[in-house]
Protein backbone atom coordinates (compact mmCIF):
# COMPACT_ATOMS: atom_id res chain seq x y z
CA UNK A 1 0.00 0.00 0.00
CA UNK A 2 2.85 2.42 0.82
CA UNK A 3 4.88 3.60 -2.17
CA UNK A 4 8.29 4.94 -1.06
CA UNK A 5 8.59 6.89 -4.32
CA UNK A 6 5.20 8.61 -4.13
CA UNK A 7 3.71 9.37 -0.72
CA UNK A 8 2.70 12.21 1.55
CA UNK A 9 5.24 11.73 4.34
CA UNK A 10 6.98 15.04 3.58
CA UNK A 11 3.65 16.82 3.97
CA UNK A 12 2.97 15.00 7.23
CA UNK A 13 6.45 15.83 8.56
CA UNK A 14 5.84 19.48 7.70
CA UNK A 15 2.55 19.31 9.60
CA UNK A 16 4.19 17.63 12.61
CA UNK A 17 7.00 20.21 12.72
CA UNK A 18 4.45 23.03 12.54
CA UNK A 19 2.43 21.46 15.35
CA UNK A 20 5.54 21.42 17.54
CA UNK A 21 5.83 25.19 17.01
CA UNK A 22 2.13 25.67 17.70
CA UNK A 23 2.32 23.57 20.86
CA UNK A 24 5.30 25.49 22.24
CA UNK A 25 3.48 28.79 21.72
CA UNK A 26 1.40 28.37 24.85
CA UNK A 27 4.39 27.97 27.17
CA UNK A 28 6.91 30.31 25.53
CA UNK A 29 4.26 32.97 24.90
CA UNK A 30 2.97 32.68 28.50
CA UNK A 31 -0.46 31.69 27.26
CA UNK A 32 -0.99 28.72 29.58
CA UNK A 33 -0.43 24.98 29.42
CA UNK A 34 0.26 23.28 26.10
CA UNK A 35 -2.75 21.44 24.65
CA UNK A 36 -2.57 17.74 25.41
CA UNK A 37 -4.23 14.43 24.59
CA UNK A 38 -3.67 11.29 26.61
CA UNK A 39 -1.28 13.17 28.93
CA UNK A 40 0.95 13.99 25.93
CA UNK A 41 1.28 17.51 24.60
CA UNK A 42 0.64 18.28 20.95
CA UNK A 43 4.38 18.69 20.47
CA UNK A 44 5.12 15.34 22.13
CA UNK A 45 2.67 13.59 19.80
CA UNK A 46 4.43 15.21 16.85
CA UNK A 47 7.84 13.98 18.00
CA UNK A 48 6.41 10.46 18.35
CA UNK A 49 5.28 10.75 14.75
CA UNK A 50 8.75 11.86 13.63
CA UNK A 51 10.35 8.86 15.28
CA UNK A 52 7.83 6.41 13.82
CA UNK A 53 8.53 7.76 10.33
CA UNK A 54 12.29 7.62 10.92
CA UNK A 55 12.14 4.04 12.17
CA UNK A 56 10.54 2.89 8.93
CA UNK A 57 12.63 4.97 6.51
CA UNK A 58 16.01 4.55 8.22
CA UNK A 59 15.56 0.78 8.46
CA UNK A 60 14.61 0.73 4.78
CA UNK A 61 17.75 2.73 3.99
CA UNK A 62 19.94 0.34 5.95
CA UNK A 63 18.36 -2.67 4.26
CA UNK A 64 19.35 -1.57 0.77
CA UNK A 65 22.79 -3.16 1.14
CA UNK A 66 24.89 0.00 1.13
CA UNK A 67 28.20 -0.02 3.05
CA UNK A 68 27.86 1.01 6.66
CA UNK A 69 30.24 3.95 6.13
CA UNK A 70 27.98 5.35 3.41
CA UNK A 71 24.92 4.83 5.59
CA UNK A 72 26.44 6.76 8.50
CA UNK A 73 27.74 9.48 6.19
CA UNK A 74 24.29 10.00 4.73
CA UNK A 75 22.67 10.17 8.17
CA UNK A 76 25.33 12.58 9.46
CA UNK A 77 24.98 14.89 6.46
CA UNK A 78 21.21 14.94 6.79
CA UNK A 79 21.03 15.91 10.45
CA UNK A 80 24.25 17.51 11.67
CA UNK A 81 25.02 20.47 9.34
CA UNK A 82 21.56 21.97 9.90
CA UNK A 83 21.85 21.36 13.63
CA UNK A 84 25.28 23.01 13.82
CA UNK A 85 24.09 26.04 11.84
CA UNK A 86 21.15 26.46 14.22
CA UNK A 87 23.45 26.10 17.24
CA UNK A 88 25.78 28.82 15.96
CA UNK A 89 22.93 31.15 15.02
CA UNK A 90 21.37 30.89 18.46
CA UNK A 91 24.72 31.46 20.19
CA UNK A 92 25.97 34.36 18.07
CA UNK A 93 22.86 35.91 16.48
CA UNK A 94 19.72 35.18 18.50
CA UNK A 95 21.29 35.78 21.92
CA UNK A 96 22.72 39.20 20.92
CA UNK A 97 19.42 40.11 19.23
CA UNK A 98 17.52 39.29 22.42
CA UNK A 99 19.56 41.91 24.28
CA UNK A 100 19.07 44.39 21.45
CA UNK A 101 15.27 44.01 21.47
CA UNK A 102 14.82 44.38 25.19
CA UNK A 103 16.13 41.50 27.29
CA UNK A 104 17.20 42.90 30.69
CA UNK A 105 19.86 40.19 30.97
CA UNK A 106 23.20 39.82 29.30
CA UNK A 107 25.84 37.36 28.17
CA UNK A 108 29.52 37.04 27.44
CA UNK A 109 31.41 35.53 24.54
CA UNK A 110 32.29 32.68 26.90
CA UNK A 111 28.58 31.98 27.47
CA UNK A 112 28.01 31.66 23.73
CA UNK A 113 31.09 29.50 23.19
CA UNK A 114 30.11 27.26 26.10
CA UNK A 115 26.62 26.89 24.62
CA UNK A 116 28.09 25.66 21.33
CA UNK A 117 30.73 23.36 22.85
CA UNK A 118 28.46 21.68 25.40
CA UNK A 119 25.76 21.05 22.80
CA UNK A 120 28.02 19.90 19.94
CA UNK A 121 27.08 16.24 20.39
CA UNK A 122 23.49 16.85 19.34
CA UNK A 123 22.28 18.45 22.57
CA UNK A 124 23.15 15.49 24.81
CA UNK A 125 21.09 14.97 27.97
CA UNK A 126 22.52 15.99 31.36
CA UNK A 127 25.58 17.84 29.92
CA UNK A 128 23.77 20.09 27.45
CA UNK A 129 23.57 23.84 28.04
CA UNK A 130 20.10 25.29 27.62
CA UNK A 131 20.72 28.99 28.25
CA UNK A 132 23.18 31.70 27.23
CA UNK A 133 23.98 33.97 30.15
CA UNK A 134 20.82 35.66 31.39
CA UNK A 135 19.43 36.56 27.97
CA UNK A 136 16.18 34.70 28.74
CA UNK A 137 14.06 34.72 31.91
CA UNK A 138 14.95 32.09 34.49
CA UNK A 139 13.72 28.64 33.52
CA UNK A 140 13.44 29.42 29.79
CA UNK A 141 15.39 27.38 27.21
CA UNK A 142 16.85 28.82 24.01
CA UNK A 143 16.19 25.80 21.79
CA UNK A 144 14.46 23.04 23.71
CA UNK A 145 13.28 21.30 20.52
CA UNK A 146 16.84 20.05 19.91
CA UNK A 147 16.63 17.53 22.77
CA UNK A 148 15.17 14.82 20.54
CA UNK A 149 18.06 14.90 18.02
CA UNK A 150 20.44 13.08 20.38
CA UNK A 151 18.02 10.16 20.63
CA UNK A 152 17.33 10.27 16.88
CA UNK A 153 21.05 9.91 16.20
CA UNK A 154 21.23 7.09 18.75
CA UNK A 155 18.56 5.22 16.79
CA UNK A 156 20.53 5.76 13.56
CA UNK A 157 23.63 4.28 15.19
CA UNK A 158 21.64 1.31 16.45
CA UNK A 159 20.22 0.53 13.02
CA UNK A 160 23.63 1.02 11.43
CA UNK A 161 25.36 -1.36 13.84
CA UNK A 162 22.72 -4.04 13.38
CA UNK A 163 23.98 -4.31 9.82
CA UNK A 164 22.40 -5.76 6.73
CA UNK A 165 22.96 -9.40 7.67
CA UNK A 166 21.71 -8.95 11.21
CA UNK A 167 18.60 -7.16 10.02
CA UNK A 168 17.92 -10.03 7.68
CA UNK A 169 18.39 -12.79 10.22
CA UNK A 170 17.65 -11.46 13.70
CA UNK A 171 15.98 -8.09 13.29
CA UNK A 172 12.52 -9.14 14.38
CA UNK A 173 13.72 -10.54 17.70
CA UNK A 174 16.04 -7.60 18.34
CA UNK A 175 13.46 -4.97 17.43
CA UNK A 176 10.64 -6.69 19.32
CA UNK A 177 12.88 -6.81 22.39
CA UNK A 178 13.75 -3.12 21.97
CA UNK A 179 10.10 -2.20 21.47
CA UNK A 180 8.95 -4.25 24.47
CA UNK A 181 11.76 -2.95 26.67
CA UNK A 182 11.05 0.67 25.72
CA UNK A 183 7.35 0.18 26.38
CA UNK A 184 8.08 -1.31 29.80
CA UNK A 185 10.33 1.63 30.67
CA UNK A 186 7.60 4.02 29.53
CA UNK A 187 5.13 2.21 31.78
CA UNK A 188 7.54 2.33 34.73
CA UNK A 189 8.01 6.07 34.26
CA UNK A 190 4.28 6.60 33.82
CA UNK A 191 3.35 4.92 37.12
CA UNK A 192 6.24 6.53 38.99
CA UNK A 193 8.53 3.54 39.48
CA UNK A 194 11.28 5.53 37.75
CA UNK A 195 11.79 9.19 38.78
CA UNK A 196 11.03 11.63 35.97
CA UNK A 197 14.15 13.07 34.30
CA UNK A 198 15.56 13.92 30.88
CA UNK A 199 16.28 10.22 30.39
CA UNK A 200 12.66 9.14 30.90
CA UNK A 201 11.69 11.17 27.84
CA UNK A 202 13.52 8.69 25.61
CA UNK A 203 11.64 5.34 25.98
CA UNK A 204 8.49 6.43 24.10
CA UNK A 205 10.71 7.66 21.25
CA UNK A 206 12.61 4.36 21.17
CA UNK A 207 9.28 2.52 21.07
CA UNK A 208 8.09 4.70 18.19
CA UNK A 209 11.32 4.21 16.23
CA UNK A 210 11.46 0.43 16.75
CA UNK A 211 7.73 0.28 15.98
CA UNK A 212 8.33 2.04 12.65
CA UNK A 213 11.17 -0.39 11.91
CA UNK A 214 8.88 -3.35 12.63
CA UNK A 215 6.26 -1.89 10.29
CA UNK A 216 8.84 -1.84 7.52
CA UNK A 217 10.06 -5.38 8.13
CA UNK A 218 6.53 -6.82 8.27
CA UNK A 219 4.82 -4.50 5.81
CA UNK A 220 3.77 -7.29 3.44
CA UNK A 221 2.15 -9.30 6.23
CA UNK A 222 0.04 -6.51 7.70
CA UNK A 223 -3.63 -6.49 6.71
CA UNK A 224 -4.32 -2.79 6.51
CA UNK A 225 -7.95 -2.42 7.56
CA UNK A 226 -7.84 -4.74 10.60
CA UNK A 227 -4.52 -3.23 11.69
CA UNK A 228 -5.89 0.30 11.36
CA UNK A 229 -9.01 -0.61 13.33
CA UNK A 230 -6.89 -1.95 16.17
CA UNK A 231 -4.53 1.04 15.99
CA UNK A 232 -7.36 3.58 16.21
CA UNK A 233 -8.93 1.66 19.10
CA UNK A 234 -5.65 1.60 21.03
CA UNK A 235 -5.07 5.30 20.37
CA UNK A 236 -8.54 6.13 21.69
CA UNK A 237 -7.87 4.07 24.82
CA UNK A 238 -4.52 5.83 25.31
CA UNK A 239 -6.19 9.24 25.10
CA UNK A 240 -9.07 8.27 27.40
CA UNK A 241 -6.75 6.78 30.04
CA UNK A 242 -3.85 9.22 29.78
CA UNK A 243 -1.42 6.45 28.76
CA UNK A 244 -0.22 7.71 25.39
CA UNK A 245 3.45 7.37 26.36
CA UNK A 246 2.89 3.64 26.83
CA UNK A 247 0.28 2.66 24.24
CA UNK A 248 0.51 5.17 21.39
CA UNK A 249 3.94 4.83 19.69
CA UNK A 250 3.29 1.83 17.41
CA UNK A 251 -0.38 2.48 16.49
CA UNK A 252 0.39 6.16 15.86
CA UNK A 253 3.20 5.18 13.48
CA UNK A 254 0.84 2.83 11.65
CA UNK A 255 -1.79 5.55 11.32
CA UNK A 256 0.78 8.03 9.95
CA UNK A 257 1.95 5.59 7.28
CA UNK A 258 -1.61 4.82 6.28
CA UNK A 259 -2.23 8.55 5.88
CA UNK A 260 1.05 8.91 4.01
CA UNK A 261 -0.11 6.25 1.58
CA UNK A 262 -3.58 7.64 0.83
CA UNK A 263 -3.40 11.43 1.17
CA UNK A 264 -2.90 13.21 -2.20
CA UNK A 265 -0.16 15.52 -0.88
CA UNK A 266 2.90 13.95 -2.46
CA UNK A 267 3.96 17.23 -4.14
CA UNK A 268 4.31 19.06 -0.82
CA UNK A 269 7.95 19.02 0.22
CA UNK A 270 8.99 17.06 -2.85
CA UNK A 271 11.61 19.63 -3.86
CA UNK A 272 12.08 21.61 -0.63
CA UNK A 273 11.57 19.83 2.68
CA UNK A 274 11.24 22.61 5.26
CA UNK A 275 10.16 20.40 8.17
CA UNK A 276 13.61 20.09 9.75
CA UNK A 277 14.25 23.82 9.54
CA UNK A 278 10.88 24.64 11.08
CA UNK A 279 11.60 22.20 13.89
CA UNK A 280 15.06 23.53 14.79
CA UNK A 281 14.27 27.24 14.44
CA UNK A 282 10.77 27.41 15.93
CA UNK A 283 11.76 27.77 19.60
CA UNK A 284 14.54 30.38 19.12
CA UNK A 285 12.24 32.55 17.03
CA UNK A 286 9.45 32.23 19.58
CA UNK A 287 11.81 33.17 22.42
CA UNK A 288 13.03 36.22 20.53
CA UNK A 289 9.49 37.37 19.81
CA UNK A 290 8.47 36.90 23.42
CA UNK A 291 11.44 39.00 24.61
CA UNK A 292 10.79 41.82 22.15
CA UNK A 293 6.99 41.72 21.91
CA UNK A 294 5.51 40.17 25.06
CA UNK A 295 1.78 39.73 25.69
CA UNK A 296 0.77 39.08 22.09
CA UNK A 297 -2.46 37.18 21.47
CA UNK A 298 -2.08 33.59 20.26
CA UNK A 299 -3.13 34.24 16.61
CA UNK A 300 -0.76 37.23 16.27
CA UNK A 301 2.04 35.34 18.02
CA UNK A 302 1.67 32.34 15.70
CA UNK A 303 1.41 34.50 12.58
CA UNK A 304 4.57 36.39 13.46
CA UNK A 305 6.38 33.17 14.45
CA UNK A 306 5.72 31.42 11.15
CA UNK A 307 6.47 34.60 9.19
CA UNK A 308 9.98 34.43 10.66
CA UNK A 309 10.47 30.64 10.87
CA UNK A 310 9.51 29.73 7.30
CA UNK A 311 12.20 31.95 5.68
CA UNK A 312 14.78 30.55 8.12
CA UNK A 313 13.70 26.99 7.26
CA UNK A 314 13.92 27.82 3.55
CA UNK A 315 17.42 29.24 4.02
CA UNK A 316 18.46 26.22 6.10
CA UNK A 317 17.33 23.78 3.43
CA UNK A 318 18.66 25.81 0.50
CA UNK A 319 22.07 26.80 1.85
CA UNK A 320 22.86 24.15 4.47
CA UNK A 321 20.82 20.94 4.29
CA UNK A 322 20.59 20.42 0.53
CA UNK A 323 24.27 21.21 -0.17
CA UNK A 324 25.23 18.84 2.66
CA UNK A 325 23.05 16.07 1.26
CA UNK A 326 24.65 16.51 -2.17
CA UNK A 327 28.03 15.66 -0.63
CA UNK A 328 26.98 12.07 -0.02
CA UNK A 329 26.61 11.57 -3.77
CA UNK A 330 30.18 12.72 -4.40
CA UNK A 331 31.85 9.95 -2.42
CA UNK A 332 33.91 7.71 -4.67
CA UNK A 333 32.88 4.05 -4.34
CA UNK A 334 36.40 3.07 -3.30
CA UNK A 335 36.17 5.41 -0.32
CA UNK A 336 32.68 4.34 0.71
CA UNK A 337 33.47 0.76 1.64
Amino acid sequence: MFDPRSNSLNALRLLLASLVVVSHSWVIGNLGEEPALGARTLGAWSVLGFFGISGYLITRSRMNGQPVSRFFRARFLRIYPGFLAALLLVAFVFAPLSVAVGSPGGFTLGDSLSYVVRNLFLYPPVVSQTTIGTTLPEGEIWNGALWSLFWEAGCYIGVGLLGFAALRSRSTAILVTLFAGSTCLSLAAHVGWIPASELTLAPPLMAAFSGGALLYLHARRIRVLPALAVAVAVLLVSVATGTATVLAPLPFALLIFALGAVLPLNRIGATRDLSYGIYIYGVPVQNLIEVGLPDLSLPVYLLLTFACVVPLAWASFTWVERPAMRLKRRVRPALAV
